[in-house]
């Protein structure tokens, strides 16, 4: 054998131990990924238990109707000689002014606005209101600043009334999408607030029948509301087991600070917050608490029912980005006073909101990763496991 036939070809041995390397760290990847943990399977994981939807769909008010809803019989009782100043036509407003020279020149105007919703989307996902039904009990409220308000019962879905000497009586209320603002006064000086208010009540209330309440109006003042009991937001992920957290996570989780405000869709003015969320290389977990503080007009539990209905409607309301997307909703028993579990593909991801007393939970379940997806199914199941042992830590709190 020549000696250029005994001689290794240059690069060869070079080539063999860049090969001898890669087969290395090849076989080092497939064990680290074989040793970090996964996420569990869900679907041993029960579905949550669907109960009666509970919360009223409507009415959804496309139209208003002819004379601001209210019958010229009415206006004849309310406006001595009335003269129609505005029709409703343009602006949904009617207004009638008397003509008579009784010493009295009594005024009504009535003012419907109907509510559609957005369909816009913000930075961090859907925000409340996206619904008709939504969009209008968050815009509701009193007409003047300045006036002391009262809540009123019998009366469409919710209502307010105000008196002013010099102004008389605003009456604002809401049937579904619709809110309806009476003011009733006498321009040429102050008129008795009971003479004010019921004639605003009598005008309210036909127009609120008119939409369809969904019972017959008989309007009052509603007693003061009563003081909300105190309650404490317990450690929300230190309340879910270890074993639940492997489940939903697996791998090496980076919990964020406790005492996070309210975040997910849940913010809410004035309540006291928590929050927290854990994320590991595949999903996230969030969970986020509101106690809701009562008012004059309302006590806690009042304003943290009227809060869920709004984020329980806009879920079943809420539309695919595809048709081909498949949508998750449903009311679901056993967890608080009131729960929902939703998801909509790219919109909403998995997620359980409840209602207990003056307490919200909302519970978010979702993949951290888009290239590692989770189905709907399971991502409310996630949500759920989670929300069902945070009900658990806040029975005894």
């Amino acid at each position: 054998m020549t000696e250029a036939a005994s001689r290794p070809r240059s690069g060869a041995g070079e080539t063999g131990a860049i090969v001898f390397a890669f087969i290395i760290v090849s076989v080092l990847a497939v064990v680290l990924v074989a040793t970090s943990p996964a996420p569990g399977s869900l679907d041993r994981l029960p579905d949550p238990p669907a109960g009666p939807d509970r919360i009223p769909a409507g009415p959804v008010i496309t139209a208003i109707p002819v004379g601001c809803g209210i019958s010229p019989a009415t206006v004849g009782r309310l406006v001595t000689e009335p003269r129609m100043m505005k029709d409703g036509h343009r602006d949904g407003e009617c207004m009638w002014s008397s003509g008579s020279d009784d010493g009295s020149r009594h005024h009504l105007s009535i003012a419907l606005t109907l509510t559609h919703g957005t369909a816009a989307l913000s930075p961090s996902g859907p925000a409340t209101g996206r619904s008709p039904l939504a969009a209008a009990m968050k815009s509701f409220g009193p007409r003047w600043s300045d006036a002391t308000t009262r809540a009123v019962t019998g009366l469409g879905d919710e209502a307010l009334v105000q008196f002013s000497p010099s102004a008389g009586v605003s009456v604002v209320a809401r049937v579904g999408n619709a809110t309806v603002s009476v003011q009733y006064r006498d321009a040429r000086g102050s008129i008795p607030e009971r003479t004010a208010r019921d004639g605003a009540f009598a005008a309210a209330a036909e127009v609120v029948d008119r939409l369809g309440a969904r019972t017959p109006s008989r309007p009052a003042i509603a007693p003061a509301a009563d003081p909300s009991p105190a309650r404490k937001i317990p450690d929300l992920c230190g309340s879910i087991s270890e074993r639940t957290l492997n489940r939903l996570l697996g791998g090496e989780q980076t919990p964020s600070p406790s005492g996070t405000s309210g975040s997910g869709g849940l913010a809410i003015k004035d309540a006291d917050h928590r929050g927290c969320s854990r994320t590991s290389a595949d999903r996230e977990l969030t969970v986020t608490a509101a106690v809701v503080p009562g008012t004059d007009l309302f006590d806690g539990t009042r304003l943290a029912t009227r809060e869920y209905t709004m984020r329980h409607d806009d879920a079943r309301a809420e539309e695919t980005l595809s048709v081909h997307d498949r949508k998750y909703f449903h009311a679901v028993t056993g967890l608080g006073d009131q729960a929902f579990a939703a998801h909509v593909p790219g919109v909403v991801p998995g997620v359980v909101v409840f209602r207990d007393g003056a307490l919200l939970v909302q519970v978010n379940y979702e993949e951290a990763d888009e290239r590692r997806p989770l189905s709907g199914e399971h991502a409310v199941r996630g949500a759920y496991a989670a929300a069902q042992e945070v009900a658990q830590a806040l029975a005894v709190h």
